[in-house]
This record gives C-alpha cells, sequence and structure tokens, in this order.
C-alpha cells in the first residue's frame, strides 16, 4: 500500500501490519476506510525471516514480512460497507458494493448513488466477542425492531454539536430515531451477531451464538493483534540451524518418499559442510516442537545468562551481550546485570480478538480470530526488529527468603488467585500462575523504562519489557530497537553500566516513594479482576505498547518501602540507602 500514486488508498510500515493494523482491523484510507484481508489474499510475500524456535512452536514453516514496496501490495476491501452522503441536503445511508466499480472507486472514493457528492464511511459498526464485524443494523434500529420496510435511510444533524442525540435516521417510510443510546449494548437486547468476516470476502457468514456488540470504528476495543515475539539466540541463529529451516520442506518430503536414504540425500546436497552428527543433531531438535511459550523465553534466558559460554556465543551477528562483576552492596539483590549490545526481536502476528485483549503468554486463548496458514507453505506475517537492551537476573535466594515471611505468603497467593480467576474468567491457558515475584519484578520494570525514557533519548512507549518468570527464571529485559538493518543508538546500553543505574534506581525510587494519587492509589489491593496494587497510571503504569501484560499485575509496594506496607519492600535497605531516608 506504499510508493506514490494519485490512486492509492493509503500506506502501511510492515511494523503497522504486525502490531495494529493487520489482517481485520480497520484503517482509515485517504478517501474511505477499509479492513485489510487475510493473508491467503495476498499475492505477494517480502522478506522470508527464519526462526526456528518460532516456527516449531507456531507449526509453520516459516515466516514472511508483508511486502510493502509497492501499490497494491497489501489487498484490502471498503468496511464499513455502509456509508452516509457528505451531503446535508442528502445524508443517504447506502451500501458502498452496490454498483461498485473498481477505477472509479480508486480515482474519487465513495460517491452517493442519489446525489453524486462524495461520502464517507459509517462511524457506527457492530462486534462480537468471537471477533467477527459487521455494518451497524441501521433498518433494525431506526424501526425500533425488525421490519419489512426497504425504504432508502438518511442521516441528519439538529443541533451544532456532534453528539450521539444531536444525530438522527430517518427511513422513507417516515420512521426516526436518534443514535443516543446506539453505542450502548443493552439497547441491542435479542439481536444475534450474524458471523461476518470482512477480512474474509469469499467465505460464508458463520454460526455464532453470541450478542452483537454496537462500537464505533476507531474504538481501541475493535481490533487487538494476537502476536508472538522472540529474541533469536544462539545456536538456533547459527548457519545449521538456518540452513535446516530453509530446507525442511525437501528433508520432510524425501523422508516421506525415501526413508532414511532419502534423508541422507538432502544430507550431502545441502549440508555436506557440517559433519552428519551435528546435521542429525540439529535436525531432532528443530522437529521436537515446541509446546509452550514458557519453553522460548527458558532457551533465551538461557541463552543471555551464559552468553559467555562458546555455545552461546557463536553468532555475534544478532546477539552480543557483555557483563561486568557486580558491586557487594548490589549482589543481595540481583545475580547479574547484562548489557545486551545487539539482538534480534521476530515479532509474529497469529491472529486478532476483538473486544477484549489477549495475553502475551497464554498458550491458549478463546475467542481469537486465527490466520489462514496456508496450505502448501505454511507461513505467517512477520517483522524483525533490531536493538538493544539490559538484562537483570534477580537474586532467587533473596527472593525466596522475602516470600517467606507470612504476610507475604498471603499477599503472594492472594496475587495468585487473582490473576488464575482473571484467566479462568477469559478463558486463558496459562502454564505458570504469576505471584509476588512476578509482580516485583513487573513493576521493578515498569519504574525503570520510566526513568530511562528520561535519559536514554528514546520515549517510554518504545522501550519494551520482557518478563523471564518461572521456576527457573528470575530476570527482566528492557530493550528496545527499530525496523532498519543497523538498530539503535546505544543510549540504552549506556544505562547498564552500574554507575549509571544507580543513578536510575534511585531517581525511580524516589518517583515511586510518592503518588500524586495518594493515598487512593496507597490503599489499592488486588481483589476480583484488579490484580494491581499500589499502581496507576501516574506511578507504575507505562504505555500498552511497552507493556507485555496489559499493566496488570502491579504494586509498587513491593518495590519501595511505602506507608503502612514498610516490611514488604524487597528493596527496603537499598532504598533507604540510595534515597538516603530515615531507617
Amino acid at each position: 500500500m506504499s510508493g506514490y500514486d494519485n490512486n492509492k488508498l493509503g500506506e502501511l510500515r510492515p511494523n503497522q501490519i504486525i502490531t495494529s493494523f493487520g489482517p481485520g482491523s480497520i484503517v482509515d484510507a485517504v478517501k474511505d476506510s477499509v479492513t485489510v484481508l487475510d493473508i491467503n489474499y495476498w499475492r505477494e510475500k517480502g522478506k522470508k525471516i527464519i526462526d526456528g524456535r518460532l516456527a516449531s512452536y507456531l507449526n509453520v514453516d516459516c515466516f514472511y514480512m508483508p511486502r510493502t514496496s509497492y501499490s497494491g501490495d497489501v489487498p484490502v476491501v471498503t468496511f464499513p460497507y455502509k456509508h452516509v452522503c457528505s451531503n446535508i441536503n442528502c445524508g443517504r445511508v447506502f451500501d458502498a458494493r452496490d454498483d461498485f466499480e473498481l477505477d472509479k472507486y480508486l480515482r474519487y472514493g465513495v460517491n452517493c448513488p442519489d446525489c453524486h457528492k462524495q461520502a464517507y464511511p459509517s462511524r457506527f459498526i457492530t462486534i462480537c466477542d468471537n471477533g467477527h464485524m459487521n455494518d451497524f443494523p441501521w433498518h433494525w434500529w431506526v424501526h425500533k425492531g425488525n421490519s419489512t420496510c426497504k425504504g432508502k435511510i438518511r442521516m441528519y444533524s439538529t443541533g451544532t454539536t456532534s453528539t450521539l442525540a444531536d444525530m438522527w435516521v430517518e427511513c422513507t417510510c417516515g420512521a426516526k430515531r436518534s443514535m443516543s443510546g446506539a453505542t450502548q449494548k443493552e439497547n441491542f437486547e435479542g439481536l444475534s451477531c450474524t458471523g461476518h468476516h470482512p477480512f474474509r470476502p469469499n467465505h460464508k457468514n458463520e454460526r455464532c451464538d453470541k450478542k452483537m456488540i454496537p462500537s464505533q470504528r476507531g474504538a481501541s476495543n475493535v481490533y487487538f493483534a494476537v502476536s508472538r515475539s522472540a529474541i533469536s539466540i544462539p545456536p538456533w541463529v547459527n548457519p545449521l540451524f538456518n540452513l535446516i529451516d530453509e530446507h525442511l520442506r525437501d528433508i520432510e518430503l524425501a523422508k516421506t518418499l525415501m526413508g532414511d536414504e532419502g534423508v541422507t540425500k538432502i544430507y550431502e546436497i545441502y549440508f555436506s559442510n557440517f559433519t552428519r552428527k551435528e546435521f542429525d543433531d540439529a535436525l531432532q531438535r528443530r522437529q521436537n516442537n515446541i509446546t509452550e511459550f514458557t519453553e522460548i523465553k527458558q532457551m533465551e534466558y538461557d541463552a543471555i545468562t551464559h552468553h559467555a559460554d562458546p555455545a552461546y556465543a557463536s553468532n555475534k551477528k544478532n546477539f552480543k551481550a557483555e557483563e561486568d562483576p557486580l558491586p557487594n552492596y548490589l549482589k543481595k539483590y540481583f545475580d547479574r546485570i547484562i548489557r545486551v549490545t545487539r539482538l534480534r526481536e521476530v515479532k509474529v502476528l497469529l491472529g486478532f480478538t476483538r473486544v477484549d485483549a489477549p495475553d502475551p503468554d497464554a498458550d491458549v486463548q478463546a475467542n481469537v480470530v486465527y490466520l489462514n496458514k496456508g496450505k502448501t507453505e505454511k507461513w505467517l506475517p512477520a517483522a524483525e526488529v533490531n536493538g538493544e537492551g539490559i538484562f537483570i537476573e534477580f537474586n532467587r535466594n533473596t527472593i525466596d527468603c522475602w516470600l517467606s515471611d507470612a504476610k507475604m505468603k498471603v499477599l503472594s497467593d492472594k496475587y495468585e488467585d487473582c490473576y488464575k480467576d482473571f484467566c479462568d474468567d477469559k478463558g486463558w491457558t496459562v502454564a505458570v500462575l504469576r505471584d509476588a515475584r512476578y509482580v516485583l519484578m513487573h513493576t521493578y520494570a515498569h519504574l525503570l523504562i520510566k526513568q530511562m525514557s528520561m535519559s536514554s533519548g528514546y520515549s517510554s512507549s518504545a522501550i519494551r519489557e520482557r518478563i523471564y518468570f518461572g521456576d527457573k527464571m528470575s530476570g527482566i529485559l528492557l530493550y528496545t530497537g527499530s525496523a532498519d538493518k543497523e538498530g539503535s543508538l546505544g543510549g540504552l546500553v549506556e544505562l547498564g553500566n552500574v554507575n549509571r543505574l544507580n543513578e536510575l534506581m534511585r531517581d525511580a525510587f524516589q518517583e515511586a516513594l510518592l503518588c500524586t494519587n495518594d493515598p487512593e492509589c496507597l490503599n489499592n489491593t488486588p481483589a476480583g479482576n484488579n490484580s494491581n496494587g499500589a499502581a496507576c497510571h501516574s506511578c507504575g503504569m507505562i504505555s500498552e505498547t511497552a507493556c507485555e501484560n496489559g499493566n496488570r499485575m502491579l504494586d509498587r509496594g513491593l518495590v519501595v518501602p511505602i506507608t503502612g506496607r514498610e516490611n514488604q519492600s524487597y528493596f527496603k535497605e537499598l532504598v533507604i540507602e540510595l534515597c538516603q531516608l530515615e531507617a
């Protein structure tokens, strides 16, 4: 959709397609609004991206970057279908698909069939929990129920404001109704979802028993991208693994037709530069499918924490790290601080949800509309980002000691129960429940990101977090990057120096001790669907694009000693020392 063209609808970058405007989303174009079609409608694909771990986990052959170099690369259809004439004397509400002419549409946009003036897409649509989307039920609304009337509908305004109460729709039969309440789902009782997917124009409507939910096309709950990302690490980015991914379909076909002799033939043709044992071991590792996303994070955690081992230090192109000894006063809290001077993140788009945002780590999620992976070659759209980061590994012994306190155990169990209830309510299957240890690391990451954005030159939305939490993981990775070949400029890694990190922590702790929303924020506790403690947008929350968990599971009371909860702070002594507080 890029490249200069007088008839072009708009432009999208590959990263935008993966994160915000993928198949099923609504994109405001130059002359209209459109929805991006499913990937089986794409005629062209961009650069091939290889990542064996993600391909194994997602059960695909490979990934392709969306091609956005030329006009018409990304196919779209107009949506909403219903458009409104811009002529105030007309205001006709009509379906843009009637008497549709592509050449005329590309040149002039959508025009009213009555007065031929330019029309604009309706701001009202309907969605459902299962990911379906369709036009607003105009005839049902204006007639206050089902009707056989086939009259023309027009929209007009009776006031000087843009409020819904001043907007009216009227049918040629005489029925009319204000649009007030047109976004409130209780006014649509009895209407079921039509099961329509506009991003799959050749598919029949599905049977759906969910209730119809009215919305506006620009609302944030209309589209949530469901994606998975992985940091490219050795040995998965070594030449042998990349070569296996390139020829994996050839290997599988040869084995099906000729058995082990076929695999030997493929080895002799493509892999003669490697020993047969190296080839067999790498192939077995690739074919052992990864079933849980925590396995991918565990591999990354092991690669980062063992960055000096020869097995992990063999590829400097996509992964490079360095580490300085920790001073004694930090060893109580951290095991190591590692500066990742070079990393590559591969982000893959799986599908989308509507109404509710997905969980980034859940292996099974309800109501996700998955993209069509294809039949001959299974693939998904992806983008790669080159960048840098800081990895901080927490001292597990100190955390275990901190959690052994009876009051902390009660609070930790409360967080775990809240998260379990939240996931059960959403229909998510999560391998590891999150307790106070996760909340501590997550909140600490947020506080650092807020301070880093003031010192590194990056905005807080550009610095992202990756929480490594599990039986064998206790660490965070704060990283940034860009989609060009060189990546970022080194400003973030520079903050990984111990002296600079001390200053960051001091300022972050100082900011977290008080919140402008105290005492309301201070007294907040996890209960029911609320999985946050003392955290709000003024103190602990950051941009949604930077947080991997939707600003959930946060509590600054676990990081710094706040009033009434002084003994629950993990960094209590360090805060007192750095901020020069009275003990």
